[in-house]
């Protein structure tokens, strides 16, 4: 359903823009559904903390932690069937190409995590007042807005060139 969703804007495009998607194909693809990965975990965080937690009341950081990490997960989850599937398109012939593609997706996407907790705690430096314990909002999304293209840009490369690597030959494993 989402292939066909781009496929009909990307045939809406003028000939000279449809000469530069067929050139970035993968990225754009790419693109396409990180946005829609983006959607689908803010959907689960606000289902799981206004819908599910809602029906029994917990401590407010607790609701936040179990919403964040539930989409987080499902985020990642559906990330990597629609990387493998529609972006890279990579064909698994056993479990354990499988099981590799998947650890080494998700300790990826751990990492990256943690790339971006380090941008934005270096950040805080710049966007936070102690003395008023206020923030700059611009400053704020500023940094937000560098994380996500610092995440962005390694996730992709990483899931290019690690995670679903083209295999050169038939018999390499």
């Amino acid at each position: 359903m989402f292939e066909k969703i781009l496929q009909f804007f990307v045939n809406l495009l003028p000939k000279p823009l449809r000469k530069l998607y067929d050139k970035y194909e993968e990225l754009v693809v790419y693109i396409y559904y990180g946005v829609l990965t983006t959607i689908v975990n803010l959907i689960v965080q606000f289902g799981v903390q206004y819908g599910i937690l809602n029906l029994v009341k917990w401590d407010a950081h607790l609701e936040n932690l179990i919403a964040t990490v539930s989409a987080w997960l499902i985020a990642v989850f559906f990330a990597f069937y629609v990387n493998k599937k529609y972006v890279f398109r990579s064909v698994t012939e056993n479990k354990k190409q499988l099981f590799y593609e998947m650890w080494t997706f998700i300790s990826a996407r751990l990492a990256s995590l943690a790339m971006e907790a380090a941008i934005m705690q270096i950040g805080v430096g710049f966007y936070h007042d102690e003395e008023t314990d206020t923030d700059n909002k611009l400053t704020y999304l500023i940094f937000k807005f560098i994380a996500q293209v610092v995440v962005t840009l390694t996730n992709y490369f990483i899931s290019k060139f690690i995670v679903f690597k083209k295999k050169k030959n038939p018999d390499e494993k």
